[in-house]
C-alpha cells in the first residue's frame, strides 16, 4: 500500500467500501457521492486512520456540507476538503472544529472548463493559504499541453500543494504530482471515477512502483 495515493471513493455501496479501505494507505471518502446513512458514514470513519472527508454540492445553503464535514471530524477524519467557494463563515467554523479536534485541512480550487494564467493560479494558491488550508488542491481542466505544464510548474515555488490537470490530457499530471513534490495523487477503483481524467489506483500504482526516486 502507498502512501502517496489516495483512492477517492464513490458511487459504492457500504460493505463495498469497507473492502476497499482495507487495501489502502489513504482515502478519500466523497460523501456526495455516496448514499449512506449517518450510522453507516460514523463507522467508516471510524475504521481508518487515514481519511480525507469531502462533499462537493451546488446547494447554496451549504448545511448539508457543514453536516457531512462535522461528522466526519466527530469521527476521527484525518483531513476535511473544502470547497473554496464556500462562504467565509461556515468556512472559519469547520476549520476551527477541525483543528481542536486534530485534524487539518485541505481547501480546494477546481475548475472544470479550462486552466488559469500562471499569474492566476499562483494568487489562487495564495488565496486558498489565505484562507486557512494546511493543504492546498488545485484541479484544473487541461485543454492544451501548455496547460499541463504551467500547472506541473507550481511545485517548483511552492509546497504543500496537491496540483493537477483534469481530463484526458491531465492524466499524466496525475501520476507526476508525487515525483514533483505533491504528497499524493489521487486515483479511482476501477471504472468508478469520481472526477474526469481521474485513473484506476492498479495504473497509478503500476507507474509509481516502476519509477526510480533516486
Amino acid at each position: 500500500m502507498r502512501n502517496d495515493i489516495c483512492l477517492s471513493i464513490g458511487h459504492a455501496d457500504y460493505e463495498t467500501i469497507l473492502e476497499l479501505l482495507k487495501q489502502v494507505a489513504l482515502a478519500e471518502i466523497r460523501i456526495d457521492l455516496l448514499y449512506l446513512n449517518e450510522e453507516q458514514l460514523k463507522s467508516i470513519f471510524t475504521k481508518h486512520n487515514n481519511l480525507i472527508a469531502a462533499y462537493r454540492s451546488d446547494s447554496s445553503d451549504n448545511k448539508e456540507i457543514e453536516m457531512g464535514l462535522n461528522l466526519a471530524i466527530e469521527n476521527g477524519c484525518k483531513f476535511i476538503d473544502i470547497d473554496i467557494e464556500m462562504p467565509e463563515l461556515p468556512r472559519k467554523k469547520l476549520i476551527t472544529k477541525a483543528h481542536t479536534k486534530g485534524c487539518k485541512v485541505i481547501i480546494s480550487y477546481h475548475n472544470f472548463t479550462e486552466t488559469p494564467s500562471l499569474k492566476e493560479l499562483n494568487a489562487i494558491i495564495d488565496k486558498l493559504f489565505e484562507s486557512g488550508a494546511d493543504l492546498a488542491k488545485l484541479a484544473c481542466m487541461a485543454n492544451s499541453p501548455n496547460d499541463c505544464a504551467r500547472v506541473m510548474g507550481l511545485y517548483e515555488n511552492h509546497s504543500n500543494l496537491v496540483a493537477f490537470c483534469m481530463g484526458d490530457l491531465g492524466k499524466l499530471t496525475r501520476l507526476a504530482a508525487p515525483i514533483l513534490g505533491a504528497p499524493f495523487t489521487y486515483a479511482s477503483a476501477q471504472g468508478k471515477a469520481t472526477a474526469p481524467g481521474q485513473m484506476a489506483i492498479n495504473e497509478v500504482e503500476l507507474f509509481l512502483n516502476s519509477y526510480k526516486f533516486d
